[in-house]
């Protein structure tokens, strides 16, 4: 073990310093440098579209209900710079509370043997080589971002790279006149374009929802169609066609509004 990692350990857990204000545990002391804020969870998980068990999760230190790793540091990172903390801090602090929870008298890993020279040289050789091939993935994956691909197999299912969200029009949720909301019942990739210049694309998972509002326009691109419910403005709206990857499909206000007053003088002549 490093020096550095020894003193790590020493240093003393913030949430061990703040027995006064009720943090018993890194969860504790999350929740509350996030009332010290008066920011409130579901405001986070609007901002950042992390679904709100998660962060649920995450100040009740329930840390098996997160999915793996990488989503889990992902979601931690973007809790702390809405809330104004230092991520890499903060996963630290995570780093240290999952070590907490791990089971006492649990028997340290066996020393590695010294490998030969020879083998030395052909364990680097295989490590370079896997070092170049996970940049190449990386590369890929970034064109991927960039520009869609044009065949109609649905994209891969790649972790997503979290980053703060983009700022919103000013219109509130509550005031946009067009509302689509998506219920995962399986895993999808999600792109959508909203009033042509906010853009949102991610992997979501079965059982999360996404809400987007606004103005005038939403178009969506689904690599799973078939694993989305969609409603517009508190309305099913069915996919023609059921093709399982769906490309640009445009939901306006203006189609929205007219199918509407269809209903209403169907409504009326039926009166």
């Amino acid at each position: 073990m490093s020096h550095r990692r020894k003193e790590e350990e020493r240093k003393p857990r913030p949430w061990a310093l703040d027995r006064e204000g009720g943090a018993d545990s890194f969860g504790d002391w999350l929740r509350r440098q996030r009332d010290l804020r008066e920011i409130s969870l579901r405001e986070i998980s609007d901002s950042t579209k992390i679904n709100l068990r998660y962060l649920e999760a995450l100040e009740a230190n329930r840390f098996s209900v997160l999915p793996a790793q990488v989503f889990a540091r992902g979601f931690l990172r973007e809790y702390a710079r809405y809330v104004g903390l230092d991520p890499d801090e903060v996963i630290n602090y995570y780093t240290a509370a999952q070590q907490e929870q791990e089971p006492e008298g649990e028997s340290p890993s066996p020393r590695p043997r010294r490998l030969h020279a020879s083998t030395q040289w052909l364990y680097g050789l295989v490590l370079t080589g896997a070092v170049v091939g996970l940049f190449g993935v990386v590369a890929a994956i970034s064109y991927w971002a960039e520009r869609r691909p044009s065949r109609e197999d649905p994209p891969p299912m790649a972790a997503p790279v979290f980053a703060p969200a983009p700022p919103r029009p000013a219109t509130t949720a509550s005031e946009a006149p067009l509302e689509v909301t998506l219920d995962f019942t399986e895993n999808c990739w999600v792109e959508a374009v909203l009033d042509g210049n906010e853009r949102i694309s991610e992997l979501r998972v079965q059982g999360e929802s996404l809400r987007l509002t606004a103005v005038e326009s939403v178009s969506l691109t689904l690599g799973n169609a078939a694993g989305v419910r969609i409603e517009v403005n508190g309305k099913p709206f069915e996919i023609a066609g059921g093709h399982e990857t769906v490309r640009d499909l445009e939901i306006t206000l203006e189609s929205v509004r007219a199918e509407e007053a269809v209903e209403d003088d169907a409504g009326g002549a039926g009166l």
